[in-house]
Parts: structure tokens; sequence; C-alpha cells
């Protein structure tokens, strides 16, 4: 889905599956729009962005395991060329905390898309 440093916020104008947000590694700084939409949300931006080349993994995916009326579950992975580096399961509900990982955030946006195509 997008950059493992990624903090999606909302959905681009006129766009249905990419997010402006901003970078965890820099946060409150200008990411310009052909950053966000080729490197942000698409993840592998090592070539494009200084810190995702130093981040250990180069994108998140993920899929929906369960939708438990309130609860859903979110298997997720990160891999890094291509390959798995980190795998597991979130269990989203109401309750979000102020501070979130880029892994929960993404993961929760990823889930509200998922409602929204579903019609819940």
């Amino acid at each position: 889905m997008a950059c493992p440093l990624f903090l999606p916020s909302s959905p681009l104008a006129g766009f249905s599956d990419l997010y402006a947000g901003e970078c965890s590694a820099d946060i409150g700084a200008n990411i310009p729009a052909r950053t966000l939409r080729e490197c942000c949300n698409s993840g592998y931006a090592r070539g494009c962005c200084e810190s995702a080349a130093r981040s250990e993994a180069d994108v998140f995916r993920f899929a929906i395991k369960a939708n438990r009326g309130g609860a859903i579950d979110v298997a997720w992975s990160s891999e890094r060329d291509h390959h798995p580096v980190a795998v597991g399961m979130l269990t989203l509900n109401g309750a979000v905390a102020a501070e979130v990982s880029p892994l929960e955030r993404q993961a929760r946006v990823y889930a509200d898309a998922f409602l929204r195509q579903i019609g819940a």
C-alpha cells in the first residue's frame, strides 16, 4: 500500500486510492505532490526519499481477514525488495490512540476503505 513511514490523513481530491499525509520521519514537512503520489502512497521510495532509503522495509501490505461487527482483523506484512520482513495481525475497533504508528494508521485507512467499499 504505502511507504512504511507514511502517515495517511485523507483521500486526495480526484483519487480514490491516494492519500494526503505526512512522513513520520519529518512530521510537518511539506511533501511535494509528485513525491506524495509516486513514493509515499506506493512505497519503494528508496530512490526518491532519504528517509525511506534508511527504512527497514519498503512497503506495508494489508488484507482484511474478518469483519466482526465493530472489530476488523487486518493482516499485514512489511517487505523489502519484494520479500517479507515481518508479518502480523491487527484488530481494529473504534478506539484510536492519540498517536499511532504508521502501520496502524495505514491499516485503519485500509479498513475504512474496505468499509466504504462494502457500504458499511
